[in-house]
Order: structure tokens, then sequence, then C-alpha cells
């Protein structure tokens, strides 16, 4: 049986769901967002588990794939600032008890390993290991001295500042925003502290002719052009999503660049990512992160790509089929 880690808020698992009950494949899903946890029952005994969510119950030794979604208490906006005790300790101890139940679950497949995921949203081990297949990464600095990063500017001239963390930050009206890639001048950068200032990341501009999101599951490689230039709003980080003005196409992509996208994958023992692009005038393709649990519904849904169809069919494989 397949246990699907979501939360009741997921449509990507809700398409997933509704292609395996049309196959009539089991499934399990448990959602872990704190009100479907506040009406679930967990039990750990002698090396077993059950769970019971929605009326539906499932026992470990049943599981014999996973797909992960959220493998971690979800919670929201709002209840990430809550600081009552209680809340933090039914929090943590989920949390825990569901390290529990994946450290059980570890021989079985998983979409993709736990490990091996949190493991590759590391940005330097990303930054290492694409430099090993050969992609082109634009030239970048992380550094909280001001010296080095005006000298940065002056060599690269147009640079755009980044986050390694991102994450949403609630504004003095209450409102909660994320940071995207911004292009920053150098005197912003004078601006600076000279000491107790973090790290930052500052990455020279690359001229586009279009972004690409390229989602792998397993062997089916989805390849979405992304044609962020015609939007004045999503020109510099496509993530301020301006769709109505930003087509998206499918594609193939070169021969070359999917060689190496295999091989990447392949290097961080991954069976699924959404790995995203910019390709210049010239046709360079340069690599800009990997994500090992990223979204790709608004792809699917843009441009017919099948890319639950391939979720559908990892999950459903038996060993020893292709």
């Amino acid at each position: 049986m397949i246990l699907i880690l979501s939360d009741k808020f997921d449509k990507h698992a809700d398409v997933v769901c509704r292609k395996l009950d049309s196959s009539n494949e089991k499934y399990f899903r448990l959602d872990l967002d704190t009100d479907s946890l506040k009406l679930s029952h967990i039990t750990f005994f002698e090396g077993r588990w059950s769970i019971k969510q929605n009326g539906l119950s499932i026992e470990s030794k049943q599981i014999d794939k996973v797909w992960v979604r959220r493998p971690f208490v979800e919670v929201s906006l709002e209840e990430e600032s809550i600081n009552d005790p209680g809340f933090k300790i039914w929090r943590g101890e989920w949390n825990k008890t569901l390290l529990g139940l994946y450290n059980t679950l570890k021989t079985v497949k998983w979409l993709n390993p736990l490990a091996k995921s949190y493991q590759a949203e590391n940005k330097y081990l990303q930054m290492d290991m694409a430099r090993d297949v050969g992609f082109i990464l634009p030239p970048l600095i992380v550094s909280n001295k001001k010296n080095e990063l005006c000298k940065f500017v002056d060599t690269y001239g147009d640079v755009v500042l980044k986050l390694m963390n991102q994450d949403f930050y609630q504004d003095a009206d209450g409102s909660f925003k994320g940071l995207y890639v911004n292009k920053i001048s150098k005197s912003e950068i004078s601006d600076f502290g000279i000491i107790d200032e973090n790290p930052i990341v500052l990455q020279a501009y690359i001229e586009k002719d279009y972004e690409v999101r390229y989602t792998v599951v397993g062997n089916d490689h989805h390849v979405c052009q992304i044609q962020s230039q015609k939007s004045k709003l999503a020109s510099v980080d496509w993530r301020r999503y301006d769709i109505p003005n930003t087509p998206h196409y499918p594609i193939e992509p070169p021969v070359e660049i999917r060689e190496k996208v295999g091989r990447f994958m392949k290097s961080l023992d991954l069976e699924y990512g959404a790995l995203d692009f910019i390709v210049t005038p010239s046709g360079e393709w340069y690599f800009l992160e990997i994500n090992t649990m990223g979204q790709w519904l608004w792809i699917e849904d843009l441009t017919g790509l099948g890319i639950s169809d391939s979720i559908v069919n990892f999950l459903s494989t038996k060993e020893g089929e292709k």
C-alpha cells in the first residue's frame, strides 16, 4: 500500500489520489495539518505502527511505498507564531513521532528518500554537484563583508540579491510576505553594516531569453518554458506569479541538458526534483537550483505535461517492473 504524506489543503495530492482511485490502487493519505492531526490516532507498540485518520486505518507492515509532499506537521502562518507551551509540545511530539514512523519505513521505496531529500536542499551541495555534472552556474558570492560584496558588484555590474533560507515574514500591517530575488545596486549595499550583519547572497544577473521549470519523476522528464520576460512583474523572479502575462510552453530540452539532469539526479540519489534554469538569448542554460519537494500542479494545468501521471506510475509500479 502507498502512504501519502500531505495536508488537507494540498491540491497536488488531491489530483494524484483521484488518479490512484481510478486505477484501484490502494493508498492511505496521512494529512499532517493541525486540524487533521487533532482528529487522528497513532500507536507504536512492539515495533509496529497503527494509524487512524478520517475513519480509515493502516498498519506500518502494509506500507511498501511512500510519497512525500509534506513530511512534518504543517502549521499556518498564524499558527507559526503561537507561543503557547502546550501547542509547542503537541507539535514537537507529533514531529518526533513521525520521525519514528519514517525510521520504521526506511526499507520501503520513497519518492524521495527523506534523508536524501533534505540533504539535497543544501544549496552549497547543489552547486558542487551541478558543477560536477557540467552545468553552467551564474557567478555568486556569499559574504557579510561589505567590501567583498562591493567588489563583486564592481566586477559583474548587474547583480541580484537572493536568500538561502526561503521563508515568509510578517509585515508591520500584519500581512505575510515572501522575499524574492531582486536586483540590487552598489549604493544599496553601501548601507550594509560593518559588523553584526548576516551573510547575504549576491548573484550576477544573467540576461534571459526565458526560464525553465524542469520536473523529473523517475525516468520521466517534464520540461516547461516560462516566458518570464513578457511580464514586468515576473521578469527578475518568475515566482512573483503573473500567469496571464507569462506564457508557459512544454519544450524538449537539448540532449546534453537532459543527460546532465539525469546524472545530477543520480548523484543526489533522488527520484523527484523540480529544477530551475535560465536560458540566455544565445541559448546557454544556467542552472539555478533544485527543489526536492517542489510544486508542479500549475505547470501541468497550463501545459498539459503529465507530471501527475508520472507520479501515479512511479507509485503504482511493482518491484521488478519497468
